[in-house]
């Protein structure tokens, strides 16, 4: 009768243990659930044999797949380079972790997602292993980031750059200038000379003067443009600076096939603004639509400047005959570091800042192209 009683309480007690342990373990699943559904990291668990039987929601969210699209899965299929990640989940399973902190995984949409990724074996209370925890931090725009600002630090090297050339350009032009007024002085006074060499010689120095100006102004407009400056504002007319804009470009236009042709407005159009930056601006836009041109490889390129005067705005229109601009990439074109031109070729910063300059000078800019046709560009900033 004792011991029927002994054991009867012996199994209360152990009943309300293993009532307590249940609690302990649902409550234990439940923190567990919580880290996975609210850790903004990728994170997996896998069987011994890499199929996923575990998805985050941060996992879902990074790679765009829900967790009924990736259970059942190898998740080797995920990565982009899948005999690389195979190697770092080998290299796990033989010391029980590995870490391989630039590893691409490849997203619904086919886009690349950068990580830094983590993997623990994941053992049973006998010390086998059942298969592997993954934790993966998405390093994308981090990355895009550091990036992005080496090409900065690249641009605003290459702007010190031309300063200096201008610099150094300046010096030997103003040798030649002083040297070819000397020598136009000297065939002045020469004896001897006939009258058409006479001619011939002073002919040759006014070219050599020319040309000799037209260097220095070069370097001079080069220096001004690349020249960090504070933003004043002026009364000015924006035909003069659309027409000096374009001389700046003239190296660029001329071995090419393209032809500039103006539609200004009857009256001049005079503007309360900076113009310094809206050069920058102009020079940008002129450039893109040169690029888009010679892009298309025609031999009728053609590139329209108009100017209008609507209401309290004054409007500039650069239109194009290139490629066109597809509808969506319209949308990203003014996103930062945003290009569609090849490495090397831009930097996805023009626009971006056209755009900032363009507001904080009171006007906004507008966009309409079609594949094929080209594209136009519109500004309109206030009239005086």
């Amino acid at each position: 009768m004792d011991s029927n009683s002994t054991l009867k309480a012996e199994l209360k007690r152990l009943t309300r243990e293993l009532a307590s342990h249940k609690i302990e373990l649902h409550q234990t699943r439940g923190y567990l659930h919580s880290i996975l559904q609210n850790s903004t990291d990728m994170i997996f668990a896998t069987e011994v044999t890499g199929i996923v039987i575990s998805f985050s929601k941060g996992a879902e969210k990074a790679l765009g797949y829900s967790v009924e699209e990736v259970i059942g899965r190898s998740i080797e299929d995920l990565a982009e380079d899948q005999e690389g990640f195979h190697h770092v989940m080998a290299t796990c399973e033989e010391r029980g972790c590995s870490m391989a902190p630039d590893i691409y995984f490849r997203n619904k949409e086919g886009k690349r997602v950068h990580c830094h990724a983590s993997l623990m074996s994941l053992t049973n209370r006998d010390g086998q292993r059942v298969g592997t925890i993954g934790v993966c931090r998405d390093i994308t725009q981090w990355k895009k980031l550091q990036d992005d600002l080496i090409q900065v630090d690249r641009l605003a090297e290459m702007g010190r750059v031309a300063a200096g050339v201008a610099h150094e350009l300046n010096n030997p032009m103003a040798v030649i200038t002083e040297a070819s007024g000397w020598a136009g002085m000297v065939i002045k006074d020469a004896k001897g000379l006939s009258p058409e060499d006479r001619q011939e010689l002073e002919d040759v120095i006014k070219k050599i003067s020319a040309q000799t100006r037209r260097c220095r102004n070069v370097t001079h407009k080069l220096l001004d443009f690349v020249r960090d400056s504070a933003p004043s504002k002026t009364d000015f007319d924006i035909h003069t600076l659309i027409k000096e804009t374009i001389d700046f470009l003239k190296p660029e236009l001329k071995h090419t096939p393209i032809k500039i042709h103006l539609n200004f407005a009857e009256e001049p159009l005079s503007v309360n603004s900076d113009p310094k930056l809206l050069e920058q601006v102009l020079v940008n836009f002129i450039t893109n639509a040169i690029h888009a041109v010679l892009e298309k490889q025609g031999n009728q390129g053609r590139i329209e400047i108009g100017t209008t005067k609507a209401d309290s705005q004054v409007e500039i229109r650069i239109t194009d005959n290139g490629g066109g601009i597809p509808k969506e990439a319209r949308e990203e074109i003014f996103d930062l570091f945003y290009t569609t031109k090849p490495p090397g070729k831009g930097t996805g910063l023009g626009l971006p800042i056209c755009r900032n300059i363009v507001g904080n000078l009171g006007g906004k800019i507008t966009l309409d192209s079609e594949v094929g046709v080209g594209t136009t560009f519109t500004i309109q900033i206030p009239i005086s």
